[in-house]
């Protein structure tokens, strides 16, 4: 680590460099340029790309006399100051995140509604949509809880008291592996027995029946497994995971599965981003603004992590390798947020439209993503998605679904 002072008006770093340090500013401000959205910054890191060798973003300029920690890579866990500057990268990043964000959302010329009209808006949409606040997830995790204590019989009795509540097959098979699970511990002369009612081809790729077989049979111990038997959720597509302007308390990791994050407006969903396994989303909310400023449901069944910013708070102190894979996180979607503006700015509308599908096509048939996602996105008719989504050979589902 060294100290560096800047004069006003030097290129600390720009756009498609790797840049040498991660930088931590003690004194004086930047300017940070994201796209066309300029900001300018008195405090928190900047240069997190050089933590994993992705290029920027972003353009940051000292707009005063800058006086800056320039930490090594290599050094970030091995300097006096770490856990200060740990603690700041994920409020940092999530401020620039919002940012481009920002400029995705006013690229879309939407008026801003407020409270029940959204949820007006989405159940229009998707009639009989699950809430992760509704009570039937808060009762699984509370039966976790109680199993995660040693409580079984408790929270088997929680488990039956569900089964006659359950709508969704997806949701009825989770809540048949608890009952297998919590079954088997309450009678282990008669586990065997439990364990084989669950057909392995019908249940193998629930997170649930992986850590199941684990506990039945033996085997490495998985944490990501313990954890999400813990504390995370199973929920069925399109269950709503956060509603915009509504006040943020949680982010979540993504374990399995993919959520959409869109911006409601009467009959459209305009999409911004789609997140999928291995990332983290909210996390900007509950740092910074405390307010949603999207909303976001599942697309496929997910299988997720809720994270609390006391959680996160206690990581960056026990677990500061678990905050980086966060902060990878953020900065892949600030770069996929910016190749969708890049997409959306594309002046040719059959260009823009194949480009938007080329963006998209890894997930196809894997989560829900619409032609109407598409055409709203990128400004084009339906009837021009679909001409371009056939002519590359994906099937068009009767809900507009592409696979």
């Amino acid at each position: 680590m060294e100290i560096i002072v800047f004069p006003s008006g030097t290129k600390i770093y720009g756009y498609s460099e790797i840049p040498k340090y991660l930088y931590y500013l003690v004194d004086g401000t930047v300017e940070t340029k994201l796209f066309r959205k300029v900001q300018e910054f008195n405090s928190g890191t900047f240069g997190e790309w050089s933590l994993f060798n992705l290029l920027s973003q972003e353009q940051v300029i000292s707009t005063s006399e800058v006086t800056l920690y320039a930490i090594k890579p290599e050094e970030i866990f091995n300097f006096e100051h770490t856990q200060k500057v740990v603690k700041n990268i994920i409020p940092s990043i999530a401020k620039r995140l919002l940012l481009i964000d920002s400029e995705l959302t006013e690229a879309q010329e939407l008026p801003t509604y407020v409270g029940a009209d959204r949820m007006r808006f989405f159940n229009k949409a998707h009639p009989g949509a699950y809430k992760i606040t509704d009570a039937i997830f808060q009762d699984i995790l509370q039966a976790k809880s109680l199993y995660a204590s040693g409580y079984y019989k408790e929270a088997f009795e929680i488990i039956v008291k569900l089964m006659p509540q359950v709508v969704t097959e997806d949701l009825r098979k989770e809540v048949m592996i608890w009952h297998t699970l919590l079954s088997m511990v309450l009678e282990p002369e008669k586990a065997e027995i439990h364990f084989r009612r669950l057909n392995p081809k019908e249940y193998a790729e629930y997170l649930s029946y992986q850590f199941l077989v684990s506990f039945f049979k033996g085997g490495e111990k998985q944490e990501i497994l313990d954890i999400y038997m813990k504390a995370g959720l199973h929920i069925p597509s399109e269950t709503i995971v956060t509603m915009e302007g509504e006040v943020a308390s949680e982010a979540f990791l993504i374990l399995r599965g993919y959520l959409k994050a869109v911006k409601l407006f009467e009959d459209k969903e305009v999409l911004m981003s789609i997140v999928g396994p291995g990332e983290f989303v909210g996390e900007g909310a509950i740092m910074n603004s405390k307010i949603r400023m999207a909303t976001l449901y599942s697309i496929s069944p997910v299988d997720l992590v809720p994270l609390s910013a006391e959680s996160i708070e206690k990581a960056t102190l026990t677990n500061p390798g678990f905050i980086l894979k966060i902060c990878e996180s953020q900065l892949k979607r600030i770069i996929q947020v910016k190749q969708l503006l890049e997409i959306k700015n594309q002046g040719n509308q059959i260009q823009r439209t194949i480009m938007a599908i080329n963006y998209f096509q890894p997930i196809f048939g894997k989560a829900k993503v619409n032609v109407k996602d598409i055409a709203y996105l990128v400004d084009v008719s339906v009837e021009r998605v679909i001409e371009e989504v056939r002519r590359k050979g994906h099937k068009i589902g009767i809900d507009g679904s592409i696979s």
